[in-house]
């Protein structure tokens, strides 16, 4: 009767049916196939999984998950997979994965081409590789680069003592510095710290972290980035994300104009001549070595190697203040292994225990990246025994090994004893400790890092004793985008010279 008041033919009704049934069949075989290779994990809502729930301390959110679900659990955000993985060995297992280092299929900013942090395969290991023998070439990993940047921290302590201000914004104050320590890599030259071009990078670096909370949420789910795209014409929040890195990419542009307008014959002293030239070995074949690409890598150095470790210094600036009794060993160890006249070495370290187990706490207990770049599957792979289905975003919990009970002894506490040897003599550094992220996809920057935590904490307790502002009271509640970063700036005293 139905078939007969529409004109159906019955044949080709049941043909329809029955293609429909197999097909019906055959999805929810493969999506009950799925579940039951996937890691267990929460249910989300149709079309956009699990993306409403996620919070925005999300590290904190998948740590607790994985206390419901185990180390290693999944859950889904519109048709991707999401697998985030919770536990040291876990971690370690996905580091050697050679299928876990391509990227998500989008940009950080829609419409832009990628930097090497956000290539994949081939194109990643050409990039990468050539960065790495230009940096180490203009001075990464070598004394001279040392030298620099203890120049670097005598016009910093300088500074600091000439402030006529009652209160020191620290963060302000060491993001400059410490940006000259990268800008002697990437461009040659350091800036003053009133220069106008170094303020205006600075402050276009802070307006991009401030505001790249609204693009946090889709990283879990990058199909959206086109939608994405389309609201950073209408949303404030997402044009000052938009506008700041153009107006960073723009100062870098000037810097490559100025480094093309020298002689072709001129030596290589940074980064942007060493790409310059690798651009002209490739200009006849269809190369990811261009000028747009070069002006995202630049800028992903840039931000990247002065951000974190800046971030890094003020939760130490926080930890002296909250913690006297660790400045007095410091202090003490500088007295024994430096004295008040000369700069430290990084060399230093080998004879300052305490010192670096301060670091190394700081690095614990901070962790200022708790959840790496997303790395992508590249084609169907197993971590733990769990199926990796091929394109899943894959998310590595670094704050939830910081903060393993069964790692550390009390992790929420501040105790750099955890990192020396029963008498004290001797520093021994954790291999749960991953700041740096770990495998190929490691930072490339460690080197770097590592010398200027060292060289500037030193060289703080050497000259000052820091003190928060009188009636100041200090705070270690932080904002995450990408990054966690303390909410309210570490501001100083005007404090006296201890050299006597």
């Amino acid at each position: 009767m139905f078939l007969d008041h529409f004109n159906v033919n019955p044949t080709l009704f049941n043909i329809f049916c029955t293609c429909t049934t197999v097909w019906l069949i055959k999805y929810l075989f493969n999506f009950i196939n799925r579940i039951r290779k996937l890691p267990p994990g929460p249910w989300g809502l149709p079309f956009v999984g699990y993306l409403p729930f996620i919070k925005k301390d999300a590290y904190i959110q998948m740590t607790e998950l994985a206390k419901k679900y185990g180390p290693v659990f999944s859950f889904k955000c519109g048709q991707c997979d999401v697998v985030v993985i919770n536990e040291v060995k876990a971690i370690e297992e996905a580091f050697k994965n050679n299928y876990l280092l391509a990227r998500p299929n989008t940009t950080f900013l829609p419409g832009h081409n990628p930097s090497f942090v956000e290539m994949s395969g081939e194109p990643w290991k050409q990039q990468r590789r050539v960065a790495l023998t230009i940096l180490r070439n203009v001075g990464l990993g070598k004394s001279t680069l040392e030298e620099k940047i203890k120049e670097e921290i005598g016009f910093f302590i300088d500074s600091l003592k000439q402030s006529k201000s009652k209160e020191v914004d620290f963060s302000e104050l060491s993001g400059l510095s410490v940006a000259n320590n990268v800008s002697i890599l990437l461009f040659g030259h350091r800036f003053e710290y009133d220069d106008p071009i170094g303020i205006e990078m600075q402050r276009n670096m802070k307006l991009v972290s401030d505001n790249v909370e609204y693009f946090s949420k889709f990283m879990f789910m990058p199909s959206l980035f086109f939608f994405v795209s389309l609201a950073a014409k209408f949303s404030s929040g997402l044009k000052k994300v938009t506008s700041n890195q153009k107006k960073l990419e723009e100062k870098i542009t000037e810097e490559v104009t100025k480094h093309k307008e020298k002689k072709a014959t001129h030596e290589i002293e940074d980064y942007i001549d060493g790409y310059l030239q690798e651009m002209d070995k490739h200009k006849d074949s269809k190369t990811s070595f261009n000028i747009e690409t070069l002006r995202r890598n630049t800028a992903d150095f840039y931000a990247a190697g002065s951000g974190t470790t800046t971030n890094t210094l003020s939760f130490m600036m926080l930890y002296l203040i909250t913690y006297p009794e660790y400045q007095r060993k410091i202090r003490d160890e500088i007295k024994q292994t430096i004295g008040f006249e000369r700069q430290p070495d990084y060399e230093d370290r080998n004879s300052m225990p305490f010192t670096m187990a301060f670091i190394y706490e700081s690095l614990r207990i901070s962790t200022i990246t708790p959840l790496n770049v997303h790395r992508r599957a590249s084609r169907d792979t197993k971590v733990m025994n769990y199926l990796i289905p091929k394109d899943t975003l894959v998310i590595l919990n670094f704050w939830a090994v910081h903060r393993d009970p069964n790692l550390w002894n009390d992790p929420h506490s501040f105790k750099p004893e955890r990192f020396l040897s029963d008498d004290g003599t001797q520093v021994i550094k954790s291999p749960y400790l991953m700041p740096f992220s770990g495998g190929k996809r490691s930072c490339p920057g460690v080197t770097l890092a590592l010398i200027e935590l060292f060289l500037y904490l030193v060289s703080i307790v050497q000259n000052f004793q820091v003190l928060a502002p009188e009636g100041d009271k200090i705070s270690d509640e932080v904002n995450y985008i990408f990054f966690r970063m303390l909410k309210k700036p570490v501001k100083l005293t005007h404090f006296h010279s201890l050299k006597d």
